[in-house]
């Protein structure tokens, strides 16, 4: 993906290209240690904590971008890793507290034109490595909000107003969900999707993106 040699996708002197991300409170989006929500931000069926693997420039914003838009989404696999360290502390208690991974829902006319969810592909490859629970078909979107590129949060909050649904009240509503996406921009689409999945009775929601 950078320096052309064959081998794998990102080699290890390459590695030093991926810059870990800082964590950030997902209601105020300032510097949380851990990616908790702040105390004093209250956010009505908000996420309970956000984790942000890398920023997203260099090697990581390459590999986000061919798999989005060129189909080599094969590579995503090389940023699921959890990085050793204390920020990811309080997500890995979330992930052993029996938690079940969900991607952010795709509308459908955009998986005919891509093909795949690239949310999809990041959460089967994160549950099958940490052996969690994986499912793909709790939420739904229901209208094609377009691109979101270039809009506000504003205006991305009110274009994504009642597009997500629960897909089926008849499966079961899991109390734990790791909201799982590719980029954080604004947080508006994680936002509504949160929204959605407490109102159906999930009690905690924890945030996991590739890069911000």
């Amino acid at each position: 993906m950078n320096c052309g040699k064959f081998g794998s996708y990102v080699c290890e002197n390459c590695q030093v290209g991926l810059w870990e991300e800082e964590q950030i409170c997902p209601a105020c989006r300032r510097k949380s240690r851990y990616g908790l929500r702040h105390k004093y931000c209250h956010m009505a069926y908000g996420l309970d904590g956000l984790t942000c693997l890398w920023s997203y420039e260099g090697i990581a914003k390459k590999i986000i971008k061919k798999a989005k838009y060129k189909f080599f989404y094969d590579t995503l696999g090389e940023l699921i890793n959890l990085p050793d360290g204390e920020e990811y502390f309080y997500l890995r208690k979330f992930l052993e507290s029996g938690s079940v991974v969900v991607p952010v829902p795709l509308h459908e006319k955009r998986y005919r034109e891509r093909g795949f969810n690239q949310a999809d592909v990041i959460g089967q490859a994160f549950a099958a490595r940490h052996k969690l629970a994986f499912d793909g078909h709790l939420l739904l979107r229901t209208r094609d909000t377009g691109h979101q590129a270039g809009r506000s949060r504003a205006e991305r909050l009110l274009a994504l107003e009642n597009s997500i649904k629960i897909a089926n009240w008849k499966l079961k509503i899991p109390q734990a969900v790791l909201l799982v996406d590719d980029v954080w921009t604004t947080g508006a689409t994680m936002s509504e999707c949160c929204r959605v999945l407490k109102t159906a009775g999930v009690k905690k929601v924890w945030g996991m993106v590739l890069a911000r």
